[in-house]
């Protein structure tokens, strides 16, 4: 198994020939105070595999803190089809995540795991916004 594409997105599709559409990748959330909570997101990763490892496998997508503490965590079953022409299989899966929480300033790291080994990391910065000039921060 190999990771080709790990990233969170505004916005992710798959067209009706499996092309996968990206847009708005991002790696940080500018919020003026905490907690915060971002209305959406797509997770967005795209897996190679060998024809040996197709078959059904755990899959599990969690949220952690700088501490390692899980902050969020969904799970299930995803499915590698086989290939007959010798080229690898590719996985593509687009997780919506909506209204997710942030507690804190810092960083966050989402973890994917395929069969409990972590096949993905993709880190998350939530910053504090600076004030346009000549506004005070909110108290």
């Amino acid at each position: 198994m190999k990771t080709r594409i790990a990233v969170l997105a505004d916005y992710a599709s798959l067209s009706i020939d499996h092309k996968l559409n990206i847009m708005g990748i991002f790696t940080t959330i500018n919020a003026p105070q905490v907690p915060v909570v971002h209305p959406q997101m797509k997770l967005v990763t795209q897996f190679e595999f060998d024809a040996s490892e197709a078959g059904q496998r755990p899959m599990r997508v969690t949220l952690v803190d700088d501490d390692g503490h899980e902050l969020f965590g969904i799970g299930g079953t995803v499915t590698i089809q086989a290939t007959h022409d010798g080229h690898p299989a590719l996985l593509n899966q687009i997780v919506d995540l909506s209204q997710l929480a942030f507690p804190a300033f810092g960083d966050y790291e989402f973890r994917i795991y395929l069969d409990d080994e972590v096949a993905a990391e993709i880190p998350l910065l939530v910053a504090q916004a600076k004030p346009p000039p000549g506004q005070q921060p909110a108290a």
